[in-house]
Order: structure tokens, then sequence, then C-alpha cells
């Protein structure tokens, strides 16, 4: 794809990586370890030790098959390993991520910039679209369209949830570009999307520092 030529309608934007963040992992999994040793009654050694193990499964089986677990389904697996109830156990696992998730550098900035210039969707490997849905609350953010794994039920590289943005969208693949910082979000080029990845983890067809750098180059292409 040429694109310098291409007419640029829409973005797909990554959410875990590229516009939010767990400020601290250890901070993290003591309050998932407090939570789940509270709600399972066992001490919070045990309850990580759980939760990890749950969490081990849940990635093996995404791995796999590229089918998501969700919030729901990680929480009855803790409870079917230790003997809790599934509601409570939920209720540490989103509260615990909640607590600790925070926009990564230039987030807040590049959705306010981005709404109105293009049409906007975030498109994420997630256990509880919550977690985006509070975020943007949080920083005033508005997209047009969310998309997320365990609502559609597959994750991303799978076709389908690319699909289904671009369908929401009403745009084509020539019109879009994708916003990542994941080799998960290279599967976006399987359908002929440019994907553009910001950091270094993996190379996309266009690489940026940060989202600050990616507005500065979307702002020179519209310049006639």
């Amino acid at each position: 794809m040429a694109i310098e030529t291409m007419t640029l309608k829409a973005l797909l934007l990554d959410f875990f990586g590229t516009l939010a963040r767990v400020r601290d992992e250890e901070a993290y999994l003591e309050d998932v370890s407090r939570g789940l040793a509270r709600a399972l009654g066992v001490d919070g050694e045990k309850a990580l030790k759980y939760f990890l193990e749950a969490r081990r499964l849940a990635n093996a089986i995404r791995e796999a098959s590229n089918a998501e677990i969700p919030v729901d389904g990680q929480a009855a697996l803790i409870a079917a390993l230790a003997g809790g109830r599934p509601d409570e156990v939920r209720k540490v696992l989103v509260e615990s991520m909640l607590k600790h998730l925070e926009p990564v550098e230039h987030a807040p900035e590049f959705l306010h910039w981005a709404k109105g210039r293009f049409k906007l969707a975030i498109v994420s490997n997630t256990t509880c679209r919550c977690y985006i849905e509070e975020v943007l609350k949080k920083v005033g953010g508005a997209v047009d369209v969310i998309v997320t794994s365990d609502v559609v039920r597959y994750r991303k590289p799978h076709r389908l949830i690319f699909k289904i943005a671009l369908r929401r969208l009403g745009v084509a693949p020539s019109e879009t570009i994708m916003v990542g910082d994941d080799d998960v979000d290279l599967g976006a080029r399987a359908l002929g999307i440019l994907t553009v990845i910001v950091g270094g983890r993996v190379a996309g067809d266009l690489n940026f520092r940060d989202l600050e750098e990616l507005r500065r180059w979307l702002e020179e292409r519209a310049e006639p």
C-alpha cells in the first residue's frame, strides 16, 4: 500500500500497552493477593498461587486457540481451584485491575486530538471491556466503537476482531491504520490494514517512539 496516496479515515487503537498500562505489576499482584485471601478465606501466599495458576491455564488456552477467557471465566477457574464464590473473586479481580490501570504518556492528549479527525475504534485483547470504559471515563476520552475479545470471544491476531471493527466503523482496510505495540496487533495486516507500532517491541509497517510522535506524523500527512 502506498502510504502517501491512502485516504485515511479511521484509526484502530490497541488498549493495553498502547493507551493504558498497569502502573506497578508488583503492587497490583499484592492487591490481588490480599483481596483473594479475604474472598477465599486463605492466606495471601495461597491466594496468589491460585490466581497465578488460573492465569497460567487461561493463557495456555488463549495461546492454543486465540479464544478469550474473560474475567468471569478467570474467576470461575480460581473459585474451582480454591472453593470460593466466583462473584466475589470477580469483584477482586476487576477492582484490583482498575485501581492500578493508568493511561500511558500522551494517551489522553492523543485521544482528544484524534476525535473528530478520524473514526476511532479501540480493538483490544482484554478480559473485561469495563477496564477500557473506566479509563476513557477517567481521561474524558471518547471513541466511536469498542471491540474487545471478552465480547467477541476471539483475541488478536484473529481476523474476526479487526473485521468487526471495520464493519462497525463503516470503513475499508485501505482507509484504516491499526495502532498497537505488540505482535498480535500485526494481525491487522492480514486484512490489508497498515499497522504502525508505538514503541520498539516489534517492527510494524511504521514504528514511532510514542503517541506524540505518531500524532505529529499524522498531522504532517494531512498538510496539503
